[in-house]
């Protein structure tokens, strides 16, 4: 393998997702897909098995998620969840990245731009997701002082991380948050909250962000979101203005 200009890292444990080869793959990128499947072949991607010995499948995720350097050995990297069909080079992210010297790349939440929103929905919406772990979240972030009518909220199922030592410190602190707030010992499913409070409440006047609109993964031009474990698309589009640090923000897309 030659010299690597961006590494792009997906991951997949047990059954969850099925693997989706890149259709066009840039000779530049590094794809590299984590998983504690044996049987898990690929054309197009660098299989690394990786299986984290006593952790839930969502546990091992996030492990990957927020770690994309332990595997990465490029200056950015593109990560993204296993339920992303990759159709082209992912490039045009690496140079508006490297251009405009930004930090980090995050997808604009389409639907909501509040993280207390975002609990009260997944109680709501998600039959699994119990409402005293929404609660304990809520209440660990008025605790840290978080403003209820702040607007911001990000995605986490994609976004581009340059190699510096502010985005370790976000992953790591995201991290540990979500399992402090976990009321089953394990790890909170909701990240992109954790992920949002972190940015928002401690790097908004440090951390050079280039937002995008969700409609990145859903258009199908470079990337399609499948339903999980399918090649089913998902279609779902914008229906809020984007706001980024309470302000609203432009998307790149």
């Amino acid at each position: 393998m030659g010299m690597k200009k961006y590494t792009v890292l997906s991951y997949i444990f047990g059954n969850y997702e099925c693997l989706h080869e890149v259709l066009e793959p840039d000779p530049e990128a590094d794809y590299i897909m984590v998983t504690d499947r044996t049987d898990l072949r690929s054309d197009t991607w660098r299989i690394v098995l990786d299986e984290r010995k006593g952790m839930s499948i969502m546990e091992q995720c996030y492990d990957v998620r927020f770690h994309p350097f332990r595997y990465a050995e490029t200056d950015l990297c593109v990560r993204l969840d296993g339920s992303i069909a990759i159709h082209k080079s992912l490039r045009p992210f690496i140079d508006k990245m490297d251009k405009g010297r930004y930090d980090r790349c995050l997808m604009i939440h389409p639907f909501r731009n509040s993280i207390y929103e975002e609990y009260m929905r997944w109680t709501k919406k998600c039959g699994g997701y119990p409402v005293e772990q929404a609660q304990r979240s809520i209440d660990t972030l008025k605790h840290l002082g978080y403003p209820q009518n702040y607007r911001g909220l990000f995605q986490a199922s994609f976004e581009v991380v340059r190699n510096n030592r502010m985005n370790e410190d976000i992953n790591s602190l995201t991290h540990t948050l979500m399992r402090h707030v976990s009321i089953d010992g394990t790890i909170d499913r909701v990240d992109q909250t954790m992920l949002s409070f972190v940015i928002n409440h401690l790097y908004a006047d440090r951390l050079k962000v280039l937002p995008v609109s969700q409609d990145i993964i859903t258009d199908g031009r470079l990337m399609q979101w499948c339903r999980h474990n399918s090649n089913t698309p998902r279609k779902w589009r914008v229906k809020v203005l984007p706001m980024m640090f309470d302000k609203p923000c432009e998307v790149w897309q």
